[in-house]
């Protein structure tokens, strides 16, 4: 029976951390590289619609109600970003999974407003609360064009999703052939 050391050494024989399971990108990038962009895209967008609720918020175009909603969405997607970017570089598996949870809620949730919009429920993303129906022919496209938008984003949503469990899968998989984990010794 082999010793413990040597199960190691064979293991590691066997981890090869630039296999193309572990690329994305149409194999261009490391899972790694593409989890910390799509990371840095979400802080730039969550922080762009931070700063955004808060101006509108200021000048009395918003309701407090629903720029408090925007407010903790976009807070929450800011602060799971910023730690995506922290577990990939410490290697923690933990962070990564709550990253991971935190995505499968928003696609949740993004689904459910594209099946609000398809089915009327919501008459538009953009549209005055106190209109009711649709009166013109610009309107009805306004709303083909937000349910359109909405279905491109959950399916963008989804395919940032399988490249941070890419990267979650590459840390699994370098956890169990190196036998060590990185975190414990940062």
């Amino acid at each position: 029976m082999p010793s413990a050391s040597t199960q190691r050494d064979s293991n590691s024989q066997g981890f090869n951390p630039s296999h193309a399971e572990y690329t994305c990108c149409f194999q261009q990038l490391h899972a790694n590289t593409g989890s910390a962009i799509i990371a840095a895209f979400h802080i730039l967008v969550s922080s762009a619609v931070l700063s955004w609720v808060i101006r509108s918020l200021a000048n009395g175009g918003k309701s407090q109600i629903e720029a408090g909603f925007e407010i903790i969405f976009a807070a929450t997607a800011l602060t799971v970003s910023v730690a995506l970017i922290a577990g990939l570089r410490c290697e923690n598996r933990r962070v990564i999974i709550t990253y991971i949870a935190a995505q499968v809620v928003a696609i949740s949730l993004l689904f459910i407003l594209f099946l609000a919009l398809i089915m009327g429920l919501k008459a538009g993303i953009l549209d005055d609360p106190d209109h009711d129906g649709y009166k013109t022919i610009e309107e009805e496209m306004l709303i083909v064009v937000e349910i359109l938008c909405s279905l491109a984003v959950v399916a963008l949503e989804v395919w940032f999703l399988t490249v941070v469990i890419r990267s979650y899968h590459f840390i699994t998989n370098k956890r169990h052939y190196m036998g060590v984990d990185r975190e414990e010794h940062v």
